[in-house]
């Protein structure tokens, strides 16, 4: 058989000297890749692939790890913004270090209180200083003198003493990729040290800031300490200068993350090992400057949550290339994981299905986006046998994949879910095309004027309809897949009641009839508060044996002229995801997606989702 991957469950921390790439409770066994007890197969058949599984118990053992060595560690929560994540990491005694208005608010939603949350950035907003002094935050990091003044003004107009970090760029080369490289010359981020005492004076001068510390950050995907030890010098020295020249004195030194992890075949330093280099490095340097030594911070991101995580894919295509390894595509690639196109980055690659050969071969995996560069790995070895539908496991893959996803080629992001003693949890459903056209805004213009198909007649209900109408409506609900209602209660006798005033300013049924048989019909009604009776939601059905021939169309034409008519400026409905053709005609007529309530309905055979959609009336 081909060698498996080599999983060490035993040492596969960050604080190993050889660490695995794949989370501690994966396994390869003969049905294949299983994480904590479920088997790879099983989660792609109930989750769909593309699929970031998280081993969640990996996940809290790393984060307990850090906080062993370090007393003060902050999650950088860009590497993986997943709320549930970011609840994980909170239970487990880390802080979070956000970067944005998402970021932050992604933790407020979270549960996290403002007090456990540290804001960073090179180009903050007034709004995102604004949210950080409203949400009383922990520290916010400030970059510049400018920020350091909108930020003086948003903390005293919410009358409060904001703690202060100084980021400083340290000139210090992490020997990482150059688009991952934040400390040395020329960086975007932190003050220039010759600019540090103008900044901290700044501070100081602000009756709402109270400085705390310094800041800096190397860059990511660090895997040695010495330019660690070289910051901490750096910075010693700017704290030695700060108290000669200022009197001020800091109790915080942020050294910032970007601890490495294995990808393919790295050997990052042990975290005990980093930790215990660094904190003496602090505590003799302290001393020989005559400092008090300052509280050490620490922001890991990648090096939490990056080995927690692999990536199903499918395979699909297989093409032989004459002189080249052959070509395997799979049903995902660089909307997914731009890494390895942006940075080179290369993943360790295995067959997650069951064995069946012991032949190999030599292929490149591409991916499934219009871009010559989706390469998701080149010149990798796979068994001989994979076959499409085949499932391949990518490690590593926890941090920065999911973040910078993008939905090129209308493709929606991956699902996420957690895995824990042999049982699977939803994190984040996968994205599909109502979530991709909810921000769409609709046309402007006048409604479709549609005719109905030779032979329909479309109309207001009358009471002589309802028989007619209850037959077809029974045979929609038997469908069991459309519509919310799975027992028609209605009678013939309360639809004849209905019918007798079918179109008024508050509500209207309309049908579709050929030769007095109901074939569709449309139901719309106004809300009636007067906050929201600009309002009006409807539903529409169409008998099976009458679909696509444009009856939906002209009831739905038809439903809009009666809202025009009443004044109502506003039509909602809601749609199951899967019933396609009616979204289709939906969006056809202006409408679009405003959210989604997830598990709505509870049907006899599981939950739907709904999706809501919606479309403005102009007036005439």
């Amino acid at each position: 058989m081909p060698e498996r991957p080599s999983l060490r469950l035993d040492d596969a921390g960050p604080g190993s000297r050889t660490p695995s790439p794949w989370p501690r409770n994966a396994t390869f066994t003969p049905r294949g890749l299983e994480i904590a007890g479920v088997s790879a197969e099983e989660l792609a058949a109930r989750h769909g692939t593309p699929l970031l599984i998280v081993d969640e118990n990996d996940l809290r053992a790393r984060c307990r790890q850090v906080r062993e060595v370090f007393s003060r560690v902050l999650y950088a929560v860009k590497a993986f913004t997943a709320q549930a994540l970011l609840r994980v990491v909170a239970e487990e005694g880390l802080d979070l270090l956000v970067s944005s208005e998402g970021e932050l608010e992604a933790c407020t939603r979270a549960g996290i209180r403002g007090d456990r949350i540290w804001f960073h950035g090179n180009n903050k907003s007034d709004r995102e200083l604004a949210l950080a002094a409203e949400r009383r935050v922990g520290a916010v990091i400030v970059d510049n003198v400018d920020e350091i003044e909108r930020l003086t003004r948003e903390a005293t107009v919410q009358g409060i003493e904001l703690p202060v970090l100084l980021r400083v760029l340290p000139e210090v080369e992490a020997r990482t990729h150059p688009a991952i490289e934040t400390g040395a010359k020329g960086s975007k981020f932190g003050t220039p040290l010759g600019d540090a005492l103008e900044a901290v004076r700044a501070v100081r001068a602000a009756t709402s800031l109270r400085f705390e510390g310094l800041h800096a950050h190397i860059g990511s995907q660090v895997l040695a300490a010495e330019p660690y030890l070289r910051t901490v010098d750096t910075l010693l020295d700017l704290l030695r200068d700060l108290r000669r020249d200022l009197g001020v004195t800091a109790r915080i030194l942020d050294i910032g993350g970007g601890f490495g992890v294995t990808y393919a075949d790295e050997t990052p330093l042990g975290l005990a090992e980093l930790a215990s280099t660094v904190l003496a490095r602090v505590r003799a340097g302290a001393a020989e400057r005559g400092l008090d030594a300052p509280q050490v911070v620490v922001e890991p991101g990648r090096s939490l949550v990056a080995n927690t995580t692999i990536t199903l894919y499918r395979t699909g295509a297989r093409k032989h290339v004459a002189g080249s390894p052959t070509l395997l595509a799979i049903d995902g690639g660089m909307a997914d994981n731009i890494r390895p196109m942006l940075y080179g980055a290369r993943f360790t690659i295995a067959a997650a299905g069951p064995l069946m050969s012991e032949q190999t071969e030599r292929v490149t995996l591409v991916g499934r986006h219009c871009e010559s560069g989706d390469v998701l790995a080149d010149d990798v070895t796979v068994p001989a046998h994979l076959a499409p539908g085949s499932l391949i496991a990518v490690a590593s893959t926890g941090a920065y994949t999911y973040s910078m996803a993008s939905t090129y080629n209308r493709v929606g992001r991956p699902a996420v879910v957690s895995v824990v003693a042999g049982r699977s949890r939803m994190w984040v459903r996968r994205e599909d095309p109502a979530d991709l056209d909810r921000l769409e805004v609709p046309p402007a213009g006048a409604i479709p004027q549609v005719q109905p198909p030779e032979g329909i007649a479309i109309r207001a209900a009358r009471p002589q309809d309802a028989a007619s109408f209850l037959r077809m409506w029974k045979a929609v609900v038997a469908e069991g897949v459309h519509v919310r209602t799975e027992q028609v209660r209605g009678t013939v006798r309360s639809y004849r009641r209905r019918f007798r005033e079918p179109w008024s300013d508050r509500e209207a049924w309309v049908v579709a009839v050929e030769g007095g048989r109901v074939v569709g019909n449309l139901h719309i009604q106004r809300e009636e508060h007067p906050v929201t009776r600009h309002v009006a939601t409807l539903g529409l059905a169409v008998d099976a044996a009458f679909r696509s021939r444009g009856i939906g169309a002209a009831l739905l034409a038809e439903a809009l002229r009666w809202a025009q008519r009443v004044g109502v400026e506003k039509v909602e409905l809601s749609v199951f995801p899967t019933n396609a053709a009616a979204i289709a005609l939906y969006r056809r007529f202006g409408f679009v997606d405003e959210g989604r309530l997830v598990k709505r309905s509870r049907k006899s055979y599981g939950y739907e989702d709904e999706i809501l959609m919606a479309r403005w009336i102009e007036r005439d």
